[in-house]
Formats: C-alpha cells, structure tokens, sequence
C-alpha cells in the first residue's frame, strides 16, 4: 500500500503516547523484561471502520518485518459491532508502548467521522450525502475527517485534501461569499458559468441573498443548461426547511425546469434529513394521485419516481460527531493468556479480521 496520508512526526516518533505507557516501558527495560505481547482493539459500540491506511503507515515505521505477519485488521467501511475485535498486534511490549495511544486515537475518531456518515446516509434513503465539516474541525485533521466520511457512504466531500485522498473530485463549484461580493445572485451565476472550471458541472447557491423561490427563477431563467440549484437559506432566517425545498421544486417544474437538479446544504443531521424525507414522501405522493386522476398529463408522468432533492450537504454533524469508544488491550503475555477485570483472557474469536498490508 502506498503512503499517501501526511502524518504528523511527533506521532511517528512515539510524542503522542500517554506519559504512563513510555514510563512502563522504561520500567521494564530495566526489570531486563521484553515480553512477547498480543494487544487486542476492540470496540465499547457499534460503528463503522475508518483509519486502515493510517494506521498501516505508522506500524510500517516501527514493527519489525518479523512482526508484520502479525497484524490482523478490518478493512475500511466495514461496519463491526459492540465487542468486536477490530485490530489485533503481535509483538513485543517494547516495540509497540509508544504507538498505542496513537493507533487508539486514530480507529476512535476516524471510525466516529465515519459512523457519524453513515448515520446521515442511512436517513436519507438513497439520496446522496456529501459532507461540507471542512471548516468545523482542526486543519490538521481535514484530510482525514472527509476521507473517513467517504468510508462511511458520503458520496463526496468539500476539501481539496479530503478529496484527493478518497480519489475524488471535490465538491462545491459556488462558494457564498461570490453572491455577496457581486451583490446579485444572477451575476454570480453568470461569473461561474463563464469563468468556473469547464469540467464541473455548475450548480448555483440561492437562498444567500434573497426569496430561493424567486432567486432560482432568475438563474434557470437566465442559464437554463445549469446543473442546478443550492439552497443555503442562513441560519438566521431559520435554514433548510422542507417546505422551502418542496416550494422551489415546484416552483421550477411549472417553469418546465424538470430536470435541474435541487440540493440542499446547512446545520443538517439525521433526525432533520428525516423531516425532509416525509416531505418528500407526502410531495411524491400528490404527484401520484394527480397522475392517477389524469392519466394523461405527461408532465405529472415524468415527476413520476423523482427525488425532491437530488444530494444533501452535512455542514456539521459529520465533522463534530463524537469519537467511538475504542479499548485497547493486552491479550497475551509470552504464550500465556491474560487481561484485566472484565475481559475474557486471550485472544477473542475475530473471524473477519484480515492480514494487514504494507507498503513497505
């Protein structure tokens, strides 16, 4: 595997460690004692993997190649359960103190990224969720925290880092602030289509400045072959409701714009993408009795089946979603089975662990 995640040195050297394990350690080197240990990871709730890649490269930097047939992981996305045992390390004490702490920290906060991802995709039922946290966690961590909300089924993210690491285009083609410096959101649109990269399909932010109802007919009005239509009504004036959504739906449906596409970005989290879904429902099912009455109305037949929203963006939820409790202990001792109280001694039963990969 090549290494492509840009890890911070001081974890590479073993500087991240709690104080206690160095000390342990140290104290054992001068009791003349190494021993041969297995340490188990293993999960306090359920959630999806994310940190494969990272945490190949750390342990690439300091188990020896003796080891390295002895590091048992699961993959990225794979969702586990309470209990499960998600990575598992065999070697010695003195190798392995200082990088425990960092291997724990990051399956708990990448997982948490993508748990949190899988969280707003499961509620939106099939419609897609691109996650837009760049700006609500350390630069640091950016990268990562997209990366992690891939594995957990966002179909795309926002940072240009995040992006490049999930082998993705990034997303955003209209940053607010163009509306705000140009003061009028058709001259906005009319800058991104003439002078946005060519390649990117060009979706226009409404909502910014004025009614999205009356700002999205300027834009199809003006620039009928757009993509389509961002709604990021602020905060101050109560953002993202369904009901606004579905009025600028239809809105662009008498205009005969069935085919631009809506999507939505703000404060969302799960519970709010599911009021959006009822909407939905209950908007798809007026369609379908209006059909039923007029079987031959060709514009209720092509609403037929269609989504109200065709992507969803997660400003914050995914990025500050809390960490998963992740436990880190130790399993075996020389060939001899052990654990603290409340761990069952030796190794757990890990059927869908997989050899780990290296790079090098």
């Amino acid at each position: 595997m090549k290494d492509k995640f840009d890890l911070n040195k001081l974890v590479l050297v073993g500087e991240t460690t709690e104080a206690s394990l160095r000390r342990t350690s140290e104290i054992l080197r001068d009791q003349g004692l190494n021993p041969n240990v297995t340490i188990e990871f293993i999960s306090k709730e359920q959630g999806v993997f994310s940190g494969y890649g990272e945490i190949s490269q750390i342990i690439s930097r300091f188990l020896p190649k003796a080891f390295r047939d002895e590091v048992w992981c699961l993959n990225d996305g794979d969702i586990f359960t309470k209990g499960e045992v998600i990575l598992r390390i065999n070697c010695t004490f003195a190798v392995i103190a200082n990088y425990i702490t960092a291997i724990n920290g990051v399956i708990s906060s990448s997982s948490g990224w993508a748990t949190g991802a899988k969280e707003c995709v499961d509620s939106a039922e099939g419609i897609p969720i691109v996650n837009f946290g760049a700006p609500h966690v350390h630069p640091n961590v950016v990268g990562i925290m997209d990366y992690s909300s891939i594995q957990g089924g966002a179909k795309g993210c926002s940072s240009i880092l995040g992006a490049s690491l999930s082998d993705l285009t990034p997303v955003g083609s209209m940053n607010e602030s163009l509306v705000v410096i140009l003061g009028d959101v058709v001259e906005a649109a009319e800058a991104l289509v003439n002078s946005g990269e060519p390649e990117l399909p060009k979706v226009v932010s409404i909502g910014i400045l004025g009614d999205e109802s009356e700002e999205a007919k300027k834009v199809v009005e003006n620039f009928p072959s757009i993509r389509g239509l961002k709604i990021e009504t602020p905060d101050e004036r109560g953002g993202i409701k369904g009901e606004i959504l579905r009025e600028v739906r239809e809105r662009l449906d008498q205009l005969g714009f069935i085919n631009t596409q809506l999507s939505i970005s703000g404060d969302l989290n799960p519970k709010s993408i599911l009021d959006i879904i009822e909407i939905e429902k209950e908007w798809q099912s007026e369609i379908n009795s209006n059909f039923e009455k007029n079987e031959m109305d060709t514009t209720s037949s092509n609403n037929l089946n269609r989504r109200l929203v065709q992507a969803i963006g997660i400003d914050r939820y995914i990025a500050c979603r809390k960490p998963l409790k992740i436990g880190s202990y130790l399993k075996m001792v020389d060939g001899n089975p052990v654990a603290k109280r409340g761990q069952v001694p030796g190794v757990l039963s890990a059927g869908r662990l997989n050899k780990m990969l290296f790079g090098n």
